[in-house]
């Protein structure tokens, strides 16, 4: 069923009783005695009805309509109505109908407009008001009761100031009298106090009609925003101190633009640790100019991953320069990304650890090392010799396995003692390492017995490798009396091609070096 407009009956109503106006006077002056009276301009009272209601296009066609009922009235009475008369009620009748719509029409836009600005005033969330240069408000909306819950007649009781922080009454008073002097203050933000014991941060825009000595005023609660920039300050100290704070060498580097990969603050450790000033750390691609040459295409290729996004975070050990030297340092750098999701700047964090490093390194030595003499020890040789086997796979590879064991070593050890033992150890394994090349394995098997990998070597060039280390380490042996009546027996054992085995090639080497002994001893023998 459709719905009826609620204009509709009194639109009706009024049509009506227009029609029963024109109806009446025409009537009415029918029943005249004297045709010369005025009774038709009572046409004027139904014509101001329509145009009032319907607006100028009725009170126009209203005063037409008029204009029509004279003429007939004319006809009808038999009377002649010179045209002046017509004239004049035509003027009168249109002219009244058009002139009464159409302010009954700015009228009612001028009534809708006040509505709609009074519903706008109501409905905004921000807090509207009017108050008098005496600071008394005047007016004010529902947004004020909202926010600070008092009621309007509490909030227009009392003067503004009252309302605001006692802290904020000064400025908040020094505002408003720049406002009624004619000047434009600054921003103002205060706090309000609101009826439960709080207080809101209200931020204000506001101009003054000297006329009516009136200031309008439109504000905005921003406490929310206020509490929040507090809390992002607070963060950003907290940040800060423990930054600057911080024993660990801390920077931020840039990600953007001309700023890509350039520090942009440092704190006091990173000073400390790098030996050089803020001035030439700011500024400086940092992470590329003091990174050890050697280390520099890793520490590129996990920035570069830390870059795409495939980490979220890159970590490294590499060798840091210092000004007179290098030393190992451990460096974590991530993305700290802004409110769109892109990076803002890294945050890198690089801490000593050259002590650990090479605490670490010396461990490995350990391990690997033979404690007296620094050569291999029999662990490590074996894993270098079958390294060695599997690299020459494939390629044809060769090589040899000397085993040197020490003839009439006991008798040292007997008549001089084990320190004295020790010495001629030390000294055959540095003769060792003397004469053999950079790529040869050097290592003390254990007690007197010593072992060797020669790489890239055929068989004669390996016997003709053991005779030299022969000769050169008897002569060290020989070079201090602790030595006397130690001589060496070397086992040969090549190897070439593919298809070796690690333990068969140093059982044969072995084999050999004790068939040199059973001869007496000081000689080299090549496995069979």
């Amino acid at each position: 069923m459709a719905q009826r407009h609620p204009l509709l009956p009194r639109r009706r109503r009024v049509l009506l009783a227009a029609v029963a106006g024109f109806a009446g006077v025409f009537v009415l002056r029918l029943a005249a005695s004297k045709p010369a009276d005025g009774i038709t301009f009572l046409y004027v009272f139904p014509i101001i009805v329509l145009a009032i209601e319907l607006g100028r296009v009725a009170g126009l066609l209203s005063g037409l309509a008029a204009l029509a009922l004279f003429a007939v009235w004319s006809s009808v009475d038999g009377q002649d109505v010179g045209v002046v008369a017509y004239l004049t009620r035509g003027v009168v009748f249109v002219g009244v109908g058009w002139l009464t719509g159409q302010m009954a029409e700015r009228l009612r836009a001028t009534a809708e407009d006040a509505a709609a600005a009074t519903r706008h005033f109501e409905l905004a969330r921000d807090l509207l008001c009017t108050a008098g240069f005496d600071g008394y408000l005047i007016r004010l909306n529902g947004a004020w009761e909202e926010t600070l819950g008092w009621t309007r007649e509490e909030l227009m009781a009392r003067p503004f100031l009252e309302f605001v922080h006692p802290e904020d009454r000064e400025r908040t008073a020094l505002s408003a009298a720049a406002l009624r002097a004619g000047e434009r203050p600054p921003p103002l933000v205060n706090r309000y106090l609101t009826k439960d014991g709080g207080h809101r941060w209200i931020e204000w825009a506001s101009r003054a009609d000297h006329q009516l000595g009136l200031i309008h005023a439109a504000a905005r609660d921003v406490t929310d925003r206020r509490e929040a920039d507090l809390r992002v300050r607070a963060a950003e100290e907290r940040f800060r101190r423990s930054f600057e704070d911080s024993p660990i060498g801390m920077a931020l580097v840039g990600v953007r633009g001309d700023d890509a990969g350039r520090v942009l603050e440092v704190n006091e450790a990173l000073v400390e640790l790098t030996g050089l000033s803020r001035d030439k750390l700011v500024g400086a691609r940092a992470v590329e100019e003091l990174t050890h040459p050697d280390d520099r295409a890793l520490v590129r290729e996990g920035l570069a991953r830390l870059a795409s996004g495939e980490v979220p975070t890159f970590r490294i050990e590499f060798r840091m320069l210092e000004p007179h030297g290098e030393r190992w340092v451990e460096y974590t750098t991530s993305n700290v990304d802004g409110a769109d999701g892109a990076p803002l700047y890294r945050i890198s964090q690089i801490q000593d650890v050259d002590a650990r490093r090479r605490g670490e390194e010396q461990l490995r030595h350990l391990a690997d090392h033979d404690t007296l003499t620094g050569l291999l020890n029999r662990r490590r040789f074996h894993e270098e010799l079958e390294r060695e086997l599997r690299l020459s796979v494939g390629r044809g590879g060769r090589g040899a396995v000397l085993l040197i064991d020490l003839d009439n070593f006991k008798a040292v050890n007997d008549t001089l003692g084990h320190a004295a033992g020790d010495a001629v150890i030390a000294r055959v394994g540095a003769a060792l390492a003397e004469r053999l090349r950079t790529g040869d394995v050097t290592a003390r098997l254990g007690g007197d017995e010593f072992a060797v990998i020669l790489r890239r070597v055929t068989a004669a060039e390996a016997e003709q490798v053991a005779t030299e280390l022969l000769d050169h380490v008897q002569a060290a042996i020989d070079s201090e009396d602790d030595g006397a009546g130690v001589t060496l027996s070397i086992g040969v054992a090549p190897f070439e091609g593919e298809g070796h085995d690690a333990d068969a090639l140093v059982k044969a080497a072995d084999e050999a070096m004790y068939r040199a002994k059973a001869g007496g001893g000081g000689a080299i023998t090549r496995a069979s």
